[in-house]
């Protein structure tokens, strides 16, 4: 296998492990690990196109691989913040709960008493950013049937990067802050950015697509 083609797959071991390392590892390494995880598969995504380039070995297979890759990763990542960090989450008070944009969920401490703790995302954007990629992965996988390759869009590229600088800047917060509830309004804040942000570059792709995609459907 390819160096390029490994790290690009390299992101589909590693969502599973940093996902689970943020449900299941207790504070604060399930900040920590996730955070280092992601760092890792950024990286990897930085690296693949590169080498592919500049040893001559850009594929057909890494063409498609990567932005699946990608997808599955960010996507994964996504989800997982939604729900409580090690089981507990970032503790809200109960005065405060209704006020929080994130999901807020009845937990144990450490003592066994229940407590609220929410999650690093809100449900919604992530939503809206899962439902973009699953909308586009579809057409392109149409097109792609019919032999149509559809170029990607600088637009897609940039809300990728939007949405792993989300990632690790949760992660980051979380982590540094030991679970400091101040955090979950700049989080809440970047996830519909980026979700804003996916819309808007999936409107673009439909446009700038949209003879191609017409044909591929008839």
């Amino acid at each position: 296998m390819r160096l390029a083609d490994a790290l690009t797959l390299s992101r589909l071991v590693i969502a599973p492990l940093a996902a689970a390392a943020y449900l299941w590892l207790p504070a604060p390494a399930c900040w920590w690990v996730p955070l280092a995880l992601c760092a890792a598969a950024e990286l990897s995504d930085w690296l693949d196109g590169r080498i592919a380039r500049a040893r001559g070995e850009v594929s057909e297979f890494g063409q498609l691989a990567d932005p699946f890759c990608d997808a599955f990763y960010r996507m994964a990542l996504c989800m997982a913040l939604v729900l409580p960090a090690g089981g507990r989450g970032v503790a809200v008070g109960a005065e405060a709960a209704a006020d929080q944009w994130q999901p807020v969920y009845a937990v144990a401490d450490a003592a066994g008493q229940l407590q609220l703790g929410a999650g690093l995302l809100p449900w919604l954007p992530v939503a809206l950013m899962v439902l973009r990629e699953l909308a586009q992965g579809a057409l392109r996988s149409l097109c792609a049937a019919r032999g149509l390759v559809l170029a990607a869009r600088w637009s897609g590229k940039a809300k990728a990067w939007v949405q792993g600088a989300l990632l690790i800047a949760a992660l980051a917060l979380a982590a540094l802050s030991a679970g400091d509830p101040v955090i979950l309004v700049p989080c809440a804040l970047g996830a519909w950015a980026a979700a804003a942000l996916s819309v808007a570059s999936f409107v673009e792709y439909l446009w700038v697509h949209r003879r191609a995609l017409a044909e591929a459907v008839r």
